[in-house]
């Protein structure tokens, strides 16, 4: 495979986990939940994403080692799935308080879309 088909390929799953991060629900995130920010699993696409932002994360790290010196996600915009499910789903409700509009997702779905990101990015 060339180089530029793989780069061609590497866009193109870009663009469909961007897709499938747009299908979330939107959640008015207080910012307070940095301690819940620690050692994660994510596909090799979102850490590679993440690396290109100078940021190394490892399923080691405690705390996440992309928060600021503030306690805010310096990569949100293009965070993992499991991060972006915090707070969407009961079992994973913000103790701050922050709902995602039309309530929270159910149990099968947030599988659904975990395995769907897995898919697009690659297993760990």
């Amino acid at each position: 495979m060339t180089r530029r088909r793989k780069a061609r390929q590497g866009r193109d799953r870009t663009a469909e986990m961007d897709q499938l991060y747009a299908e979330l629900p939107e959640i008015d995130c207080k910012g307070l939940c940095h301690e819940s920010c620690n050692a994660i699993v994510m596909t090799p696409l979102e850490r590679g994403r993440i690396r290109e932002r100078g940021v190394d994360i490892s399923p080691l790290d405690m705390p996440c080692p992309a928060l600021t010196p503030l306690r805010r996600c310096s990569v949100r915009d293009i965070r993992p799935m499991i991060c972006r499910l915090w707070g969407l789903v009961e079992s994973m409700a913000c103790p701050h308080g922050c709902v995602p509009e039309g309530g929270f997702l159910d149990e099968t779905t947030a599988r659904r879309l975990l395995d769907r990101s897995m898919v697009i990015g690659g297993r760990p």
